[in-house]
């Protein structure tokens, strides 16, 4: 939705800073004087680019999500074999994860405004079922070859991306006590080895 429009160097500026803003204060704390001034631009050059800081809001969701989603697609397009796929995703978005803490700490302000806002609450749906189609498809092929259990793949794939969720929202939530990386990848192998017919991931 909004990726070719972020091609300058300008908009990235605005949406990193805007980044940092909603980290430290909060959607509703943040005003756009805020942001200008954390990015060095007038007031008025951020309302050039973005409307409402609303707007903003939802601009950065999709321009990391999709620069992200991007790096995933290239990574396992020249894999075949559902299983390697699998393991290549969790290897890829764990490496994500630790270098991009600070986007996925905005996620958690993101994800949590969708109880409230329509809006918000519109775009994590999206996601939401993007991220169900992917990892059920990647479920069906593994079924069709004879790689994964005979089981349902929609409610399999709502179990990735529920453990995904659920280990993500917790570090940034709670003082935690594990590893980010360690823990989502124990999660994603235990449950892989859990639906394999035979060999262990």
């Amino acid at each position: 939705m909004y990726s070719k429009a972020f091609t300058g160097k300008r908009k990235e500026k605005i949406l990193e800073a805007a980044l940092l803003c909603f980290n430290k204060k909060g959607y509703f704390k943040t005003s756009i004087d805020d942001i200008a001034s954390a990015g060095k631009i007038s007031k008025g050059g951020v309302y050039y680019h973005f409307k409402s800081k609303e707007e903003l809001f939802l601009g950065l969701f999709h321009f990391r999500l999709n620069r992200y989603i991007e790096q995933l697609k290239a990574y396992i397009q020249e894999e075949s074999d559902p299983l390697e796929r699998i393991r290549m995703l969790i290897q890829k978005w764990g490496l994500i994860l630790k270098e991009n803490e600070d986007f996925f700490k905005f996620c958690l302000e993101f994800g949590s405004m969708g109880a409230r806002e329509p809006g918000i609450r519109k775009e994590m749906t999206s996601f939401y079922k993007n991220s169900i189609k992917t990892f059920r498809q990647i479920i069906e092929e593994g079924i069709a070859i004879g790689e994964f259990k005979n089981l349902d793949s929609e409610k399999i794939a709502r179990l990735i991306y529920f453990l995904s969720n659920g280990v993500f929202f917790a570090y940034f939530a709670v003082n935690v006590d594990f590893d980010l990386i360690e823990q989502h990848t124990f999660n994603m192998e235990t449950l892989f080895n859990g639906i394999q017919k035979s060999q262990q991931i």
